[in-house]
């Protein structure tokens, strides 16, 4: 871990952190200038993790380039703990793979900021979601998250658990159930604003079945707002979506996007709830037997 440093370097480091479940690989904790790179982080929890513990302090000036990450938990996170907050944040040409959960992962949801984040160039293979932005509201305190950049991905998400066989896997959560799309989900009184996706190639496996607590186009206020939940990618359960589910949005840039599906699936490849001054451009959807079928729902 490295707390409240200012001007760090670290190259060409190799971290083998699976001895214990909660063993992170490589924490950045309230840090000014931090640069991280040509690593390989292996971790049985998040591999490599932005934090902020101190509501007085931020963790801003942050570059993680030309690193290779796996983990039993998400890869590259933001989070959990979030205090102060994160600004200006770069985080270019990385690989995840075998990771259980979220490739990227950037959370605001203990009344701190989240601002001026570049994610570019990031290719993660066989891993259990491919981006979740999410703000929370763990201490009753309003949370923050404006200018999000997502660039040149490529990612593949798994049919089955992507952590199997290691010493400590994540644990099984509800099974069965269906593959969890990509998220970006604010509050109603703390949207995400400004969130920019572009070049984004995604493959998912589809395949949703309908009998696992089927939610409709009809019914998302069933899917609940959790504010105060451990926020994680899949905490929602059931959603109506298989490619990303947007909900609190405020500023939406998606350009040049492809969504695959292996398998025909049930649900709709992208679903919008309550998103505003939205624009989404060059759009490609790849689902077998999907001739006819919409492939956005908006409310």
């Amino acid at each position: 871990m490295y707390d409240q440093c200012e001007n760090v370097e670290v190259n060409n480091v190799r971290v083998q952190s699976t001895a214990f479940w909660n063993n992170d690989g490589i924490d950045i904790v309230d840090c000014d200038g931090f640069v991280l790179t040509n690593s390989y982080i292996n971790a049985s929890d998040d591999a490599i993790c932005l934090k902020s513990h101190s509501a007085k302090k931020l963790c801003q000036n942050i570059e993680v380039r030309n690193c290779t990450a796996r983990s039993s938990a998400s890869g590259i996170k933001f989070g959990t703990m979030g205090a102060g907050g994160f600004k200006n944040v770069k985080i270019i040409n990385n690989v995840v793979y075998d990771t259980y959960r979220s490739a990227i992962t950037i959370q605001s949801v203990d009344g701190g900021i989240c601002e001026n984040i570049l994610v570019d160039s990031l290719h993660a293979l066989n891993v259990g979601n491919a981006i979740y932005l999410n703000i929370g509201a763990r201490r009753d305190k309003q949370s923050f998250m404006d200018g999000i950049t997502i660039k040149n991905l490529y990612a593949e998400v798994a049919a089955t658990k992507p952590d199997a066989g290691y010493e400590y896997e994540g644990p099984v959560e509800d099974l069965p159930r269906n593959i969890s799309p990509c998220g970006i989900i604010g509050l109603k009184d703390s949207k995400i604003k400004n969130v920019t996706l572009e070049n984004i190639e995604i493959v998912f496996p589809g395949g949703g079945d309908p009998h696992y607590a089927h939610v409709g186009l009809d019914e998302l206020d069933k899917v609940p707002e959790m504010p105060k939940a451990y926020p994680e990618f899949s905490q929602h359960m059931e959603l109506p979506a298989w490619g990303f589910f947007i909900r609190h949005v405020d500023g939406l840039t998606m350009l040049n996007i492809k969504l695959t599906a292996f398998k025909e699936d049930y649900r709709t490849a992208i679903v919008m709830d309550d998103v505003n001054n939205h624009n989404i451009s060059e759009l490609i959807v790849e689902e077998p037997s999907s001739e006819g079928k919409e492939m956005i729902f908006e409310r």
